[in-house]
């Protein structure tokens, strides 16, 4: 894999990748990026036994593994705007913030999320090429893995 640019703007994805051990590797082989909304979001998982296991993503930031990314208040209403209310009110604060970073972004930099709303707003920009799943996203790293089916490519093209 080449070092892709990612926005893993779903706290669910990190912890997903940090829940099952694929962080260290993700890292390794993406560039990553994640809104501040998420840095400020994605701290623990659950492990298999019901206990806690805290995770701390600005050592990773402070490392430069991780590259925060940011969109101002006026910008972010701006990219909401764009969109019926009840639509825009499905997305929470970090995928708002990730999809409006996207729209400044380089073309090559691709979101992996875990949210079919996401995958919808995508479409609607004429986007869609530019959302990714966890699946796709390890495959492409060589990390592929078992995963829960909302973090599966056949979750993403529904």
């Amino acid at each position: 894999m080449t070092r892709s640019s990612f926005l893993l703007l779903d706290a669910n994805i990190v912890i997903q990748l940090f829940k099952s051990g694929a962080w260290q590797q993700f890292v390794a082989n993406a560039q990553i990026q994640i809104a501040r909304t998420v840095l400020g979001e994605a701290h623990y998982f659950e492990n298999d036994h019901g206990e806690r296991v805290d995770f701390d993503l600005n050592v990773y930031v402070a490392a430069g593994v991780v590259d925060v990314v940011e969109v101002g208040l006026r910008e972010l209403e701006g990219f909401l705007n764009q969109f019926d209310q009840s639509y825009a009110e499905k997305l929470d604060p970090g995928e708002a913030e990730s999809l409006a970073y996207l729209m400044k972004a380089p073309l090559e930099t691709r979101i992996c999320s875990a949210d079919a709303i996401v995958f919808r707003v995508l479409g609607n920009l004429d986007r869609g090429e530019q959302g990714l799943s966890l699946e796709e996203a390890l495959d492409e790293a060589g990390l592929g893995r078992k995963l829960p089916s909302q973090f599966c490519r056949k979750f993403r093209s529904d």
